[in-house]
């Protein structure tokens, strides 16, 4: 089993934190923790705890009972989980500290070309697009794509209730289907509307961009 002190010491130098640092952030004295990171002494249950939260890492990892890399928060943004109605306003605020929120890797936003803001999480309610998606899971929504295009799976309100619909372009290319994937349930009938319908009657909260399923 890997030393604790060994990992302290890697995820300091990994983070650029200084003893210096830690000590001022635990109010402790520097050589409090020049004994800790060279194993002479082991801090109190409390202050561990606080050493794993300000170098975000888990205390198993930490104390050498997992060999699970610590993920970096800073690579990660904090993407808001809303209902649909709430995602479908223009900018939902942040309420409270108590709100659920889902890691989004930083990379994978800048790769794919989204602005962080705008996404949302929503759980799915039903299973039209079943089998991929299933009452449960969740959708990545951007917001900033409201304009439906062929193909795509787009998150909608209706009657304040999360829908989630392909849209196929019709070949006249004036008509269009939102469309279940879920073809043996009758319950979910394709629909057909003219682009300027669904921008006039249906409220288009973005399009699904990451599905994350339950397993």
């Amino acid at each position: 089993m890997v030393a604790w002190n060994e990992r302290l010491k890697s995820r300091m130098k990994e983070r650029g934190t200084t003893q210096e640092d830690l000590a001022a952030i635990l109010d402790i004295s520097q050589s409090s923790v020049g004994h800790y990171v060279s194993g002479r002494r082991n801090p109190r249950k409390n202050v561990l705890e606080k050493i794993a939260d300000e170098l975000e890492v888990s205390m198993d990892w930490l104390l050498g009972k997992t060999n699970l890399p610590p993920i970096d928060k800073r690579d990660f943004f904090p993407v808001p989980v809303l209902s649909a109605a709430k995602a479908a306003q223009n900018l939902p605020q942040l309420e409270g500290g108590d709100m659920e929120l889902m890691p989004i890797s930083t990379k994978w936003i800048s790769t794919q070309g989204y602005k962080s803001e705008e996404l949302c999480v929503c759980y799915v309610e039903d299973d039209a697009m079943a089998p991929k998606l299933n009452i449960g899971d969740k959708v990545v929504i951007d917001r900033d794509c409201k304009h439906i295009s062929n193909g795509k799976v787009f998150a909608l309100l209706v009657n304040n209730t999360l829908h989630l619909r392909r849209t196929v372009q019709g070949l006249s290319g004036s008509a269009w289907t939102l469309s279940s994937d879920n073809k043996e349930n009758p319950m979910y009938r394709d629909e057909v509307f003219s682009l300027e319908e669904i921008e006039d009657s249906i409220k288009v909260i973005g399009r699904v961009v990451l599905a994350i399923s339950e397993f």
